[in-house]
């Protein structure tokens, strides 16, 4: 029997597929096993675009709406509703679109409709509300169901990546799974080696997670560096009186899951209304030219572009230069570091509620499995080698470690089908 696996990720996804106990990651990208998980609409031709065609259609400048980060949403209250064309999409209905692209790579694999899927989820979809986590995992395997699978299975992403790291070793060990991805940080501490084959719910000592990933990290970048050349802070006239452009006009587009939002009628009357009042008219129109020009996939890569130059650089210039003004600002490590320091605080906060959950100590660590595109910031990374020898640490490759635990779990709970 062939099942499949799908690592649906806030910034990347992965597939793969389990054929009777053979394993084989699928590539999403056209040169890499992964994608980006984002959806992009062509006013154009009225046609969908997934992952790395909807990149080259943002490339080729064809006028539509980029969706991105849409994981994101699921552990919210509401549920969001997106107008494209006539149609009205609620968000099963966005991600459903991505899934089923997926499955159709996956299909055209096999051969054959693969009805049983293994989805990653992360070990809190919602911090604080467990009915909204839950609902997450509902929406999510709403939107499953609607791509085309016949029955959807869940497991958490550090489980699946302690999955992957076991196939390699041959003794017992035990490891913490530090999986930090673009929405969330997950953790978890579990026994692995050989004999923990089957049932393995007396091996996982704990799981535990927060939301915060690297998305958090590029909206820290946006508000600290990057929002006074969008206006914010700019001085204007109204009824006699001198104010500055505040924060509120940028709360949701500092977050690319909410960036949607500044799409509204009513906020574009807002940013015209300022660019009308402001002494200095540039700054504040390069925020309408964003949105109204289709700049936000070019700037959205110029920030986490930064981002990434930072783990091997100790500053980098952010050139904005899709604007027709353009502009550049200087980001160094440690300013960086400072504006996310309290988010990674609570990375390590929630590492230590995860160790007293398992009642061990650090030293207590066989190894620490690090996964998850965001492990590779330094402010990030140091918390490890701080906590732990240097020699436990395990770096694994950052974007299919997951979903290739999610392919070996997909034999396993199907396994008496076979």
């Amino acid at each position: 029997m062939i099942t499949a696996s799908i690592d649906f990720g806030t910034t990347n996804s992965v597939v793969g597929i389990n054929n009777n106990g053979v394993i084989e990651m699928v590539p999403l990208g056209k040169e890499s096993l992964e994608t980006k998980t984002v959806l992009f609409y062509s006013f154009e031709d009225k046609n969908f675009y997934v992952g790395d065609e909807a990149l080259s259609e943002l490339k080729l400048d064809t006028l539509g709406r980029y969706l991105v980060a849409l994981k994101s949403f699921l552990g919210a209250a509401e549920n969001i509703e997106t107008t494209l064309g006539t149609t009205t999409y609620l968000l099963s209905d966005l991600i459903a679109i991505i899934l089923r692209r997926f499955k159709w790579v996956l299909d055209k694999k096999a051969g054959q409709s693969i009805e049983r899927v293994v989805l990653g989820r992360p070990v809190r979809f919602n911090d604080d509300d467990d009915e909204l986590d839950q609902q997450a995992q509902d929406r999510l395997e709403a939107a499953a169901l609607q791509a085309g699978f016949k029955e959807v299975v869940f497991q958490y992403e550090p489980i699946a990546a302690a999955l992957s790291y076991e196939k390699d070793i041959s003794k017992e060990e035990l490891i913490l799974v530090a999986d930090i991805g673009g929405g969330t940080t997950d953790y978890s501490i579990i026994r692995v080696g050989r004999k923990h084959a089957g049932n393995r719910k007396e091996d996982i000592l704990a799981t535990h997670g927060t939301y915060v990933g690297g998305n958090s990290f590029d909206s820290e970048i946006i508000r600290a560096f990057v929002v006074k050349h969008l206006g914010q802070g700019s001085l204007y006239k109204n009824m006699g009186k001198e104010m500055e452009i505040g924060p509120a006009l940028y709360n949701d587009f500092s977050e690319w899951h909410k960036f949607q939002k500044m799409y509204d009628p009513n906020v574009i009357y807002s940013i015209e209304k300022f660019i009308y009042m402001a002494y200095d008219k540039d700054e504040i129109s390069r925020l309408l030219e964003l949105i109204k020009e289709g700049h936000y996939f070019a700037f959205s890569e110029k920030i986490i572009e930064s981002k990434i130059n930072l783990s091997f650089n100790d500053s980098t210039q952010i050139e904005m230069n899709m604007f027709e003004k353009p502009f550049t600002q200087e980001l160094t490590q440690k300013a960086f570091n400072a504006v996310i320091s309290h988010h990674t605080d609570k990375i390590k906060s929630t590492l230590a509620e995860t160790m007293a959950m398992a009642n061990i100590e650090y030293k207590d660590i066989d190894r620490v499995f690090l996964t998850g595109g965001s492990t590779l910031v330094p402010a990030v990374s140091n918390i490890y080698k701080e906590l732990f020898a240097e020699e436990k640490l395990v770096h694994t490759d950052v974007f299919s470690s997951v979903g290739y635990g999610l392919a070996i779990y997909a034999g396993e709970v199907w396994e008496p089908y076979n």
